[in-house]
């Protein structure tokens, strides 16, 4: 209707290097501590293992090394973003959780590039932010 006002969504905002990511936070369920991961054999290097939440078994990932990128520092911010991706459950093993950020759909540029993660850019606060989309990342992982 004209004039309706339309709420802002929310982001989980995240570092990985210098760089700032986000998930749509429709899709977090948990952000925990690094837990004990068990390792699989002949699993992709970005697969970390998989961890115990709450007696469910869940993949967890290495976002860096899912995304090419070096290996990050990991100190005692780092931590696990538990996405619900379709009713699949998926651990995101990330340097640092930011923030959660309320924003504007309209205002994501879209990724120049197809079939990515990324599937938009956003400037909020004065930082430029990679919006992830969570399936992709969860379809790649395997």
């Amino acid at each position: 209707m004209a004039g309706e006002r339309r709420s802002a969504e929310q982001l989980l905002t995240f570092g990985c290097g210098e760089q700032v990511y986000a998930f749509d936070i429709i899709w977090v369920t948990d952000i925990i501590e690094v837990p004990e991961i068990t390792r699989l054999p002949m699993v992709a290097e970005h697969v970390l293992g998989i961890m115990n939440l709450r007696g469910k078994v869940v993949p967890v990932i290495d976002f860096a090394g899912r995304m090419g990128f070096p290996p990050p520092e990991y100190d005692e911010h780092s931590c696990i973003i538990v996405v619900d991706c379709e009713g699949a459950l998926l651990g995101i093993k990330v340097p640092r959780v930011i923030d959660a950020e309320a924003y504007e759909p309209d205002e994501v540029s879209p990724s120049p590039v197809e079939n990515s993660v990324i599937t938009g850019y956003l400037e909020l606060k004065g930082r430029r932010i990679s919006v992830i989309d969570c399936l992709a990342l969860s379809e790649r992982a395997k």
